[in-house]
């Protein structure tokens, strides 16, 4: 073996997603990580974008948060808790977060090989940029000399349980700076956080073109022999509102107890050959016989699917690439429920919509709504 990483392959399955809530990325590696730990299944790496959170590590202290929670949520900042280690840290957009999920028993227990492969696969994908990086002894992630001092441009925070790791790396592309200003990332309070746009400029390559070339950095340092992988399913959500005597109305569905008991505005699972525009029409007919105006909200997230919610026919974890758009009905029209899905249904304010959503997504989406009406 190298000092940097594994040379011994293991099979692997690669998945890259998009936008990952971080309650479902927390949600998605533990699915994952009980599938490895079964003899015989594959090693993940999962490679994916956070929305805006600060996650606080085992050894992170309150005090590690400079800002008020409500400051954090008016910025559209949430805060979770976490089992890794370290410090607080921030993800959000234009960052690549990947996370190995790897089963070390079999010969490769050795964290320490790992951290070193992982900081090793930062290193080549900078370099590939024309930046030069390095260690720093006793500060895990990967550094950069500028004229400001040293500043982290890549960070790492594993979790390893039963010689499993979860969590893994954070390699700052063009995140917005401005949020670590914050907190004291990773304990430190006399370095910096860089990332390739701020070392680069316009010469800084997209958040595809990095994460290309990191994705095949780890795979190498890893010593990752990727398998054929399933391709997420695909559903859109239609946040359905009208205009209501006091302002707008979002239309909320209680799910049948079969499907979940919970409460949603329209979604649904694309068919073959369909848009997702069409799909979205489609949904809204079927499930509330109502004819609106489409609108696309911009957002796009992956989760995982709780075999609990949804019965598969084998143990492979499934996942879901969801597209949001709002859609505005006729503040007159009836709506028919279809009986198989949904029990029961009624109009609410934003604030009461809000509070009854179960997933991250949907609360989003309506976020999103809320400041195209205001």
């Amino acid at each position: 073996m190298s000092e940097a990483g594994f040379s011994v392959p293991r099979p692997a399955q690669l998945r890259r997603f998009g936008r990952v809530f971080y309650p479902a990325g927390l949600r998605l590696q533990k699915a994952l990580a009980a599938h490895v730990s079964q003899e015989g299944n594959p090693d993940q790496l999962v490679i994916l974008e956070h929305d805006p959170v600060f996650t606080l590590g085992r050894n992170a202290t309150p005090a590690d948060i400079h800002m008020s929670d409500d400051f954090l949520a008016a910025q559209g900042v949430s805060v979770h808790r976490t089992d890794r280690g370290g410090e607080v840290t921030y993800h959000g957009p234009g960052q690549i977060v990947a996370y190995p999920i790897c089963n070390l028993r079999g010969g490769r227990e050795d964290v320490g090989r790992l951290v070193r492969g992982l900081e090793e696969a930062m290193i080549s994908t900078a370099a590939d940029f024309g930046v030069v990086a390095d260690r720093l002894k006793g500060a895990p992630g990967i550094w950069v000399e500028t004229p400001r001092g040293l500043e982290k441009l890549g960070a790492i925070g594993l979790h390893l349980s039963r010689w499993i790791t979860t969590h893994g790396i954070a390699f700052n592309v063009r995140p917005n700076l401005d949020h670590f200003r914050w907190i004291t990332p990773c304990g430190f309070t006399d370095k910096g956080v860089c990332s390739l746009h701020s070392l680069l400029g316009g010469e800084a390559p997209t958040w595809e073109e990095a994460a290309d070339r990191l994705q095949a950095h780890l795979t190498a340092s890893l010593a990752l022999d990727l398998q054929p992988v399933r391709q997420p399913s695909r559903s859109v959500s239609a946040l359905t509102w009208r205009r209501g005597s006091n302002g707008p109305e979002i239309l909320m569905m209680l799910r049948v107890p079969e499907h979940g008991l919970w409460w949603q505005s329209v979604t649904g699972m694309m068919e073959p050959g369909e848009t997702p525009e069409q799909t979205a029409h489609r949904e809204l007919m079927e499930e509330t016989g109502l004819t609106g105006t489409l609108r696309p909200l911009g957002l796009s997230h992956s989760f995982w699917v709780d075999p609990a919610i949804v019965r598969f026919p084998d143990a492979e974890p499934r996942f879901n690439t969801e597209a949001c758009f709002s859609m505005e009905v006729p503040a007159e029209a009836p709506v028919r429920l279809e009986p198989l899905e949904h029990s029961e249904f009624k109009w609410c304010g934003l604030d009461e919509a809000h509070a009854l959503m179960k997933w991250e997504g949907s609360k989003a989406a309506l976020r999103l709504l809320e400041a195209w009406l205001a």
